[in-house]
């Protein structure tokens, strides 16, 4: 088999991981256990596991694989991963706490009476949740690809039905104590290879990485300004990483470098979307707020929230570094990837790769291991909060709210296994795709939806049923056409271009229609007790 010892390492993880889903069924026999762990979870664990959660394939393999292959520009996305969190440890955090208790559709009815919110509310976790599962599968079919040289639809089939069966055994416990543990590994794993590649590579200083990125070409870039050039260099040369790193420079001297910025995301509205995006989209994602719930108090949630920006801040800058050191080693393998147009490939396992080189197959286990970790962590955070969405808000709150607790938690489980199902046939379609692009456009669509109505939802007294409604309506229709021109190569719609995510053009659309529905009518919901009671 090839790369055994790797394929030990990862199979071990997952066994550790299915092993502690077992031991929490016995915890997971009501709903709220299933749903949040009964409420129970100590900051500490939930802060561990927030930040596992949080780590997903986009940030292991699409965020370093995107600075391997366009330089710096690829760090955009973990500025905004990592800013999201200050905006949701200051605004968000403890009122969500005293607000819900399962789901975002909680937190809209807490304050507003109706069904329509609650399935409006659960159809935008459930559209949101499956996008976001979909870079999860993709990135661990590739991943499997590389280790076992399986074919790839096999790979993502396997990979989603694991996802699957971790949560209907383990519910939210088994989930939290597999994501703390899977955060550990993943940040032991970058800071790992960060400093495995400082001391072979960098003479054991990784400031040495900047330095060094200066005069290298990006791998995109350096098939566009020297392909000549690299398709008649000789054999050693282009087996050479410093060799074809130095020929690709000579032929284009005036090419831009890994720090110049602006490479991957043209142009400033781009970029500010992409911004906006990141920046309001984790206060949209329903896998990150559901974590609120399972603590004791809006205090634990600070401070599990606190917990988990030390972990990113780390994280993310190890993510540069090791980005920057893989598009320097890796070079030649990046380079031959992206001429046979598997950029795919080249951006979400140049992590994977850079482990090989260093470290053999055993620092390729313990790379794969993380981002596997970091791929379950994630993709078993999404598939809870959607499935408690469909249970609670749709099962158990109109379609049959006398049901048992037994009965809500059975649904939520079939539910689960429809959600994977959905995301491995989108993940077949969408396999040559960064994992960390297609986490930005999710961002878009959260920034678009559910980041404005929790927002006003928390912290405006005048906010009205209708202007919810209006608001996420039209966030979620709109933010949906313009993902998909992105995804199908649109550049165009009805003379707007479409830009990286939607976020730049909709989100300030919600804000404004909602905030005008809302002033043109009166059901402003149970405004004074919402707000006494959150703030």
């Amino acid at each position: 088999m090839e790369n055994l010892i790797a394929v030990i390492i990862v199979v071990g993880s997952i066994i550790v991981s299915l092993i502690i889903s077992f031991l929490s069924v016995k915890s997971t026999k009501t709903t709220k256990d299933f749903y949040v762990a009964g409420g129970k979870i100590s900051w500490k664990l939930n802060g561990a596991a927030m930040f596992g959660d949080y780590c997903s394939a986009a940030s292991f393999l699409g965020v370093a694989g995107a600075v391997a292959l366009y330089g710096i520009d690829g760090w955009w996305l973990a500025l905004g991963f990592f800013s999201a969190w200050i905006v949701i440890l200051l605004v968000l955090a403890g009122p969500l706490k005293k607000a819900g208790k399962f789901t975002v559709g909680d937190i809209l009815s807490s304050r507003f009476s109706g069904n329509s919110i609650k399935v409006l509310a659960m159809l935008t976790t459930a559209i949101i949740g499956t996008l976001y599962l979909v870079p999860q599968i993709v990135g661990a079919g590739h991943l499997f690809n590389l280790l076992l040289g399986w074919n790839y639809l096999t790979t993502v089939f396997l990979s989603g039905g694991f996802i699957a069966l971790m949560v209907v055994v383990g519910g939210m416990k088994g989930t939290t104590i597999n994501q703390a543990i899977q955060g550990g590994i993943l940040l032991a794993a970058m800071l790992f290879l960060l400093f495995a590649a400082a001391l072979l590579y960098y003479n054991g200083n990784p400031l040495n990485m900047i330095s060094e990125a200066t005069k290298v070409v990006p791998p995109k870039i350096a098939m566009d300004v020297a392909a000549d050039v690299i398709a008649a260099a000789p054999k050693e040369t282009v087996k050479d990483a410093v060799a074809l790193t130095v020929a690709v420079r000579n032929a284009a001297p005036d090419a831009p470098s890994a720090l110049t910025p602006g490479i991957d995301v043209k142009g400033i509205w781009n970029q500010l979307s992409l911004a906006l995006g990141l920046l309001l989209g984790t206060a949209g994602l329903p896998h990150i707020l559901i974590r609120f719930f399972t603590v004791k108090s809006s205090k634990d949630a600070q401070k599990g929230a606190e917990m988990t920006i030390v972990g990113l801040a780390i994280f993310y800058f190890s993510v540069l570094f090791v980005g920057l050191a893989a598009m320097k080693v890796m070079y030649p393998t990046l380079i031959s990837l992206v001429s046979s147009g598997e950029i795919g490939k080249a951006t979400n396992m140049a992590v994977p790769l850079l482990g090989k080189q260093i470290g053999g197959e055993v620092l390729l286990g313990i790379i794969a291991a993380g981002a596997m970790a970091a791929m379950l962590s994630t993709s078993v955070g999404l598939l809870i909060s959607m499935t408690t969405s469909i249970s609670h808000d749709l099962y158990a709150g109109i379609l049959r709210p006398h049901s048992s607790d037994k009965e809500r938690v059975r649904f939520a489980k079939i539910g689960t296994v429809v959600f994977a199902l959905l995301a491995i046939l989108a993940s077949i379609w969408l396999k040559n795709q960064n994992v960390a692009v297609l986490v930005g456009m999710v961002f878009g669509i959260a920034a678009s939806t559910f980041a404005p109505i929790v927002l006003l939802t928390l912290w405006w007294k005048k906010l009205s049923k209708k202007g919810v409604l209006w608001g996420l309506s039209i966030g979620l229709i709109l933010s949906l056409i313009f993902t998909f021109a992105k995804f199908l190569n649109i550049p165009y719609i009805y003379g707007i271009k479409v830009l990286i995510n939607p976020a730049l053009y909709v989100s300030p659309i919600v804000f404004a229609v909602t905030i005008f529905v809302s002033l043109q009518t009166k059901d402003k919901g149970h405004a004074e007790k919402f707000m006494a009671m959150t703030h």
